[in-house]
C-alpha cells in the first residue's frame, strides 16, 4: 500500500477531518434531493452523530474547552476545523428539530417569525460556543468589552428593534393570519399577504401594497373582519315616504333581501326602522355578505332591488336631512298609469316599443298570485307564458345528481318561461315563490305580433335564455364558453318558430 502524504501521516486528526467533511459533503448531496422535512431531520442528526462518535474515538472533545494544542500549525488548523463543523452539525440538528415541530403543528404562517427567532438565538448561541471552547475566548470579557458597541447599535437600530420585538409580542398574541381582512383605526383596510420581522404588507380594496410598520401595528386599534369567519354585516340606510304603515315598509325591505343573490340568507337578514317623521321613514337593512372583497356588489345589488321593489309597490324615496329638492314644476293633471302598463314601460325589454305596442300587451297580461314556498312553474312543465315578476321574490331551483339546490333569485322585473314559450321546451329547473309574490303573464299569440315587427326583441329574448343556460351550465360543470355562440342560434330558432322576417329590419 502507498505511505500516506507525510503531512497525513503525522497528524492523523488531518485524516479524521477530511472523512468527516466527506461524509458531511456525500450526506447533504443524498438529501438534496429528499423533499421530506423528516428525511432532511434524520439525515442531519444522523450525521452530527456519526461525527460526534469519529471524534470522540479520536480524543477530540469539541463540547469542551481546548487544551493544549496539537503538534504543529497544520494538526492544529484540522481540530479547530473539526470542532467548528461539530458545532455547525449540532446547530442544523436542533434548527431541524424546531421545523419539524411547526410542520407537525401544521401553522407555518403564524409560526415563520418565531421558526426564525429561534434559528437565530441557536446559531448565536452556537457561534459563542465555538468562540469560547474552539478559540479559548473568554465569553465575559468579550460582552464586557464589547458594551459600549452594543448600546451604540441599539440606539442606532432602536426602531428596527421596536418592530421586531412588535411583530414577535403580535404573533404572540395571533391577532390576525395570512389572508385575514383587517380594518386599522387610521382608515386603512384591506388583506394580509405577507408578515415578517419588520412590517405588515396589506393588500388594499384598490389593488394597492400598503406597508405597515409592527411597531405602529401593535399601537394601532385592529378590526379583524374575517375572524371567526370571513362573512361580514352590512347596512344601508333607506328614506322613503310615509305613504302605508310602517309594517308594510318592513314587509318590502325583507322582500327586497329576499330577492338578492350575493348576500348570505343564513341567517335571514333583517329590516329595523331608524326613524319616522311625517316627511320620512328610514329603514336599516342589515344582512351579511360572504367576505370582505364583495361588499360594494351586495351593496350595489340591495339597491337595485330597493328601487325595484319600491317601484312595483309605487313608493316614492325621500330627500335625504338637508337636502333642498327644486321648487315642483306646474301641476300637471296625468292619468294614473296602471299596474300592466307600468311593467311593460319599465322593463328594458319592451323599451324600443311604440306606446301603440305597449298598450296592447298591457291589455293581454293576466295577473296571478303566489304564496310563499308556492311553485310557479315545476321542473318539466311546458310554459305557455312569458312571466314577468310584479313584486315579491322568486327562486329558481335546478338539480344536478338527484339533488335540488338554488340557483338564482328573481326580483321585480325579472321575466322567466322563455324557453317554453319560444322553443316549446320544458323547463330545465323548478321556480317557487320565496314570499308572496304577483306574476303578470302573456302568452305567446299575443307576443308573435310584436316579435314580427320587433326582430330586436327576439334577439334579447335568445340572449336571456342563453344566459339562464350557461348558469345552469356553470352548475354542472360544463363551462359556459358558448353563451354567444347559444344566444344567436336561439335567437335564430325563434325567428325560424315565428317566422320573422329578417329582410323587414333592415
Amino acid at each position: 500500500m502507498p505511505p500516506w502524504p507525510p503531512v497525513i501521516a503525522n497528524h492523523p486528526q488531518i485524516a479524521v477531518a477530511i472523512a468527516a467533511l466527506f461524509v458531511a459533503a456525500l450526506s447533504l448531496l443524498i438529501l438534496s434531493f429528499r423533499r421530506d422535512a423528516m428525511w432532511r431531520l434524520a439525515g442531519r442528526i444522523g450525521l452530527f452523530i456519526a461525527l460526534t462518535a469519529v471524534l470522540v474515538s479520536q480524543g477530540i472533545e469539541p463540547y469542551l474547552p481546548s487544551g493544549e494544542p496539537a503538534p504543529g500549525a497544520t494538526g492544529q488548523t484540522g481540530v479547530y476545523l473539526l470542532e467548528i463543523l461539530w458545532w455547525v452539525a449540532l446547530a442544523r440538528s436542533l434548527v431541524g428539530i424546531v421545523d419539524a415541530f411547526v410542520i407537525f403543528e401544521r401553522r407555518p404562517h403564524e409560526s415563520r417569525l418565531f421558526q426564525q427567532l429561534i434559528a437565530g438565538l441557536i446559531y448565536l448561541g452556537v457561534l459563542l460556543a465555538i468562540v469560547g471552547n474552539v478559540f479559548n475566548v473568554p465569553v465575559g470579557a468579550l460582552f464586557a468589552t464589547s458594551g459600549a458597541v452594543a448600546i451604540i447599535a441599539g440606539l442606532a437600530l432602536q426602531s428596527t428593534l421596536a418592530d421586531v420585538f412588535s411583530g414577535i409580542a403580535i404573533n404572540l398574541g395571533r391577532s390576525y393570519r395570512i389572508g385575514d381582512w383587517i380594518i386599522i383605526d387610521g382608515g386603512i383596510e384591506g388583506k394580509i399577504v405577507e408578515a415578517n420581522w419588520q412590517a405588515v404588507h396589506f393588500l388594499t380594496a384598490s389593488h394597492d401594497l400598503a406597508i405597515i410598520p409592527n411597531s405602529v401595528l401593535a399601537k394601532a386599534k385592529l378590526i379583524n373582519v374575517s375572524y371567526p369567519d370571513e362573512a361580514h354585516v352590512v347596512t344601508t340606510a333607506v328614506r322613503l315616504e310615509p305613504t302605508i304603515p310602517p309594517s308594510h315598509f318592513v314587509d318590502i325591505a325583507l322582500e327586497v333581501l329576499a330577492s338578492c343573490n350575493v348576500i348570505l340568507h343564513d341567517p335571514a337578514p333583517n329590516v329595523a326602522i331608524k326613524s319616522l317623521s311625517a316627511s320620512a321613514i328610514e329603514l336599516e337593512l342589515r344582512y351579511r355578505i360572504p367576505n370582505r372583497s364583495v361588499v360594494d356588489d351586495a351593496r350595489n345589488e340591495v339597491l337595485d332591488r330597493v328601487f325595484r321593489h319600491a317601484a312595483a309597490a309605487g313608493l316614492k324615496f325621500a330627500p335625504a336631512q338637508g337636502d333642498v329638492l327644486p321648487p315642483a314644476a306646474g301641476a300637471e293633471a296625468t292619468q294614473p298609469m296602471r299596474t300592466p302598463e307600468r311593467i311593460i314601460k319599465n322593463l328594458p325589454l319592451f323599451s324600443s316599443l311604440g306606446n301603440e305596442h305597449m298598450t296592447l300587451l298591457a291589455e293581454k297580461m293576466k295577473r296571478t298570485e303566489y304564496a310563499a314556498g308556492e311553485a310557479v312553474i315545476e321542473r318539466g312543465a311546458v310554459s305557455q307564458t312569458l312571466a314577468i315578476l310584479q313584486s315579491g321574490a322568486l327562486a329558481l331551483y335546478h338539480e344536478v345528481n338527484g339533488r335540488e339546490h338554488e340557483l338564482v333569485r328573481l326580483a321585480p322585473g325579472d321575466y322567466f318561461g322563455e324557453g317554453g314559450l319560444l322553443l316549446g321546451e320544458p323547463q330545465h329547473g323548478t321556480i317557487r315563490a320565496l314570499t308572496h309574490a304577483v306574476v303578470y303573464e302573456i302568452k305567446a299569440d299575443d307576443l308573435a305580433p310584436v316579435l314580427r315587427e320587433r326582430l330586436t326583441l327576439s334577439q334579447e329574448l335568445g340572449q336571456a335564455l342563453a344566459r339562464r343556460r350557461a348558469m345552469q351550465a356553470a352548475d354542472e360543470a360544463a363551462g359556459s364558453g358558448r353563451a354567444e355562440h347559444s344566444a344567436k342560434r336561439l335567437a335564430d330558432r325563434i325567428r325560424e318558430l315565428f317566422q320573422l322576417d329578417l329582410s323587414s329590419s333592415r
